[in-house]
């Protein structure tokens, strides 16, 4: 007699655990980046990353193996060690200084980034779900004006995010030793506000009264991205994979609410008047998007360290990038349009020993880590004067394997020294940004899917 597949009860508490997390964001999902731009369109759109992406110069759809769950490219979720269930956590952290002609400003944002929880479900076939961000609003900006007898103060600022909540399925249409080809799609439910508010304060020993105005967009929209990859061995020590990633035309929809008031004490709420409210249905729709990655991995020749061999891998990555114009069907909001942007990235991972699991009594603590260095530059949808913004940057990052219990498990941390800039020179940032990202999966010893059979 045979008893069929199921979950034991470490799986039902990452559900729980998952549905917490959605909760979470849906409520607390403010400012998580501090970019100006992000007043534009849907916001910050280009933040998205992981630790081992970030390291990597930004290349995503083009890294995978067993260890990691890459939500980037639904493809790969195949790829994944049987038995092995993945989830990852990520923590972002962005300092910045911003410059023009008169001023500099200093902006930091940390947040938590995302849930993502996948598994292999047989040989050819994997399947991930989870909640990630698509686009952030963060800014805030305040200038004083003397008017001759007082001052009066402009404050700018926006917050708010898009949560992408989405289920992946992949399945493996040739699977070989050496040969293997898949694809896979993500289908996903956006959800999330932003917010863009301005305010004037008289700036009075007596008084403080003011007026504010608050634009809200409560946007709402499914989604959809297919991917695919192949890989190929060449003999024992050489292989090679390509990558790609298609999104369809996204149309959204949602609903365009503006508000203003007036008071005579502009930090209390409960003493505002209100001048206007009106809501009104909105539509926009992102173009189409395209990326395509290659890899290739080359097994160094082993080599003895005392009373240990190692067995090196390095591995190039590579990836460009053409992601689509955002518009708005009615001319509702200033500045919503967007341009298409494109970026281009190049990355390269060294592992003293990717042997890790079989040999890790034998390790010294620097052999067990894997290092990782990039370069990245790409265009961004911002314009100014009809001049695109431009970011490049350098990253480095490493992974340390958390093998405690013998498991898949690893903390991985990027970092990105870049530079956004518009090429006529009237405005520029310098950040230096870090994700970390954890990976848990559960150790040998403990099989969240489990088949059982009785004699």
């Amino acid at each position: 007699m045979k008893e069929s597949s199921h979950f034991i009860t470490p799986m039902h508490k990452l559900f729980a655990l998952l549905l917490a997390s959605c909760s979470y964001f849906t409520i607390l999902a403010q400012s998580i980046t501090a970019e100006p731009a992000s007043f534009y369109g849907l916001g910050e759109m280009s933040s998205k990353g992981h630790g081992i992406f970030d390291g990597l110069g930004k290349n995503s759809i083009n890294v995978f193996d067993s260890t990691v769950l890459n939500h980037y490219n639904p493809a790969t979720y195949n790829r994944l060690s049987k038995g092995a269930t993945l989830y990852t956590v990520s923590i972002h952290s962005r300092q910045s200084w911003y410059s023009n002609a008169t001023t500099q400003q200093f902006a930091a944002t940390p947040m938590v980034e995302q849930f993502t929880l996948g598994f292999k479900i047989s040989k050819q076939m994997g399947l991930s779900f989870g909640l990630r961000p698509f686009s952030a609003r963060g800014y805030e900006i305040s200038q004083t004006q003397f008017t001759g007898q007082d001052s009066i103060r402009y404050n700018y600022t926006g917050n708010g995010a898009i949560q992408d909540l989405y289920l992946g399925y992949s399945f493996g249409i040739i699977e070989k030793p050496k040969t293997k080809f898949a694809i896979g799609a993500n289908a996903s439910y956006l959800f999330g506000t932003l917010v863009n508010e301005r305010s004037s304060v008289l700036l009075t020993g007596a008084t403080s009264a003011g007026g504010i105005e608050r634009n809200s967009l409560i946007m709402r929209a499914f989604h959809t991205e297919i991917g695919t990859y192949f890989t190929q061995q060449l003999g024992k020590n050489h292989a090679f994979s390509l990558s790609a990633v298609y999104q369809p035309e996204l149309r959204l929809g949602g609903t365009y609410q503006r508000e203003l008031y007036s008071s005579a004490t502009i930090g209390v709420p409960n003493s505002y008047d209100t001048v206007l409210f009106s809501s009104q249905a909105f539509s926009a729709q992102l173009a189409q998007s395209t990326q395509f990655g290659f890899s290739y991995a080359w097994k160094l020749p082993k080599y003895k360290r005392q009373t240990r061999e190692l067995h090196p891998q390095l591995q190039l990555f590579a990836s460009y990038s053409l992601f689509g114009s955002l518009s708005q069907n009615q001319n509702i909001l200033t500045g919503f349009d967007q341009k298409d942007y494109n970026r281009m990235s190049f990355g390269l991972q060294y592992q003293p020993e990717f042997k890790v699991i079989e040999n890790i009594a034998t390790l010294k603590p620097l052999e067990k880590l894997t290092y990782r260095v990039g370069y990245y530059q790409q265009t961004l949808p911002y314009t100014n004067s009809g001049i695109q913004y431009e970011e490049q940057g350098l990253t480095i990052g490493f992974g340390l394997p958390l093998l405690a219990q013998v498991s898949l498990s690893s903390l991985n941390v990027g970092l990105t020294f870049g530079q956004r800039s518009i090429p006529n020179g009237i405005w520029k940032e310098q950040f230096i940004g870090a994700r970390v990202s954890i990976i848990l999966a559960p150790s040998n010893f403990e099989k969240w899917f489990r088949k059982r059979q009785l004699d």
